[in-house]
């Protein structure tokens, strides 16, 4: 909420709160190893309960109508159900709203708290409330009640949002990189590799294929010979990077997954794609040199830092939130 504030002033003045959701690109949720009880939860107007805390139906939705509009800020007329339904934007607004609740218990638990300093510090901070001479109580008071909100509940709001962030910062800010994990990260990034290409078709008709190439390929017979006699072809590709994926594959994500971990002369397993599936082979890999590393270490390093962090924080959430009972009416949803 505050970074949607102090970034976007005036679409908060317009009576609109963003509740802004952290997720990956692909909608990536973390696994609580909840339990649904369908019928029981709704009747009492509740979508989850985290350990004894209950996250009310009216909250949700309250929730979910705020990412809802700051998608059609984001997408305009291109935003419809068939896109929100790509985004599996409700499970993101309960999954979100879980998260939250996971790490606020974990924050009371140990003790850490925000104090009303800091809470006053990142109001005044805000840009929704600044004037030509910054920050005014009257501004502030004026455009709460514009968004018929209250000082009490948004103050508070402020609050959990930085005692949330106090936490995951706590986790982000204890992983480090080594200088061989970042050497290492840079070649496996930055290598040029050679593969050759089996494209089979989606689904059972690709994979039927695919076990007639592998039962020739394990009899020693060469890859493009095993293709032809299975009426397929091979191409070669590359060299490219993990970067930059080939145009003329259709699904470059698990083709790049699999292409990142063969060795030299080794054949994937089956990969199977939405649109495609594959057969690779990699025939060489260039390493990238050594001034390469130097001139993009320092931009390489944050970014793989920061992607680092995610990750962890991501598995942090598991772990804890397996120390309590999580609960969510899927039909609510």
């Amino acid at each position: 909420m505050l970074k949607t504030m102090r970034e976007g002033g005036a679409y908060f003045i317009k009576g609109v709160m963003v509740v802004v959701v952290l997720t990956f690109l692909g909608t990536i949720f973390v696994v609580w190893g909840m339990k649904s009880t369908p019928g029981e939860m709704m009747r009492r107007g509740v979508i989850a309960t985290v350990g004894d805390v209950e996250i009310t139906q009216e909250e949700y939705q309250q929730a979910l109508r705020r990412q809802i509009d700051m998608y059609k800020q984001l997408f305009g007329d291109r935003l419809d159900e068939k896109m929100l339904e790509s985004l599996n934007v409700k499970r993101a607004v309960a999954d979100r709203l879980i998260r939250r609740q996971i790490v606020l218990r974990y924050a009371a638990q140990r003790g850490l708290e925000v104090g009303t300093e800091e809470v006053v510090d990142s109001i005044r901070q805000i840009p929704a409330f600044a004037g030509k001479e910054g920050f005014t109580r009257q501004r502030y008071l004026d455009v709460l009640k514009a968004n018929r909100l209250t000082p009490a509940w948004f103050e508070t709001q402020v609050r959990l949002d930085l005692t949330e962030r106090k936490v995951e910062d706590l986790v982000r800010e204890s992983v480090k990189v080594s200088e061989t994990e970042l050497r290492e990260a840079f070649r496996q990034a930055r290598r040029k590799l050679t593969v050759e290409v089996v494209q089979l078709p989606a689904g059972e008709d690709g994979k039927k294929l695919a076990d007639q190439i592998t039962v020739a390929r394990a009899k020693e017979v060469p890859l493009a010979a095993a293709a032809k006699d299975a009426g397929a072809s091979v191409k070669t590709i590359g060299p490219f990077s993990m970067a930059v994926p080939p145009q003329d594959i259709p699904d470059p994500q698990p083709f790049l997954q699999a292409a990142s971990i063969l060795k030299v002369g080794e054949t994937s397993p089956l990969v199977a794609g939405a649109k495609a599936s594959y057969l690779l082979r990699l025939v060489s890999q260039e390493d990238p040199s050594p001034e390469e590393f130097e001139k993009e270490r320092a931009t390489f390093q944050l970014q793989f830092l920061g992607m680092k962090r995610e990750m962890v924080l991501a598995d942090w959430l598991r772990e804890v939130g397996k120390t309590v009972a999580v609960r969510l009416e899927m039909e609510g949803l």
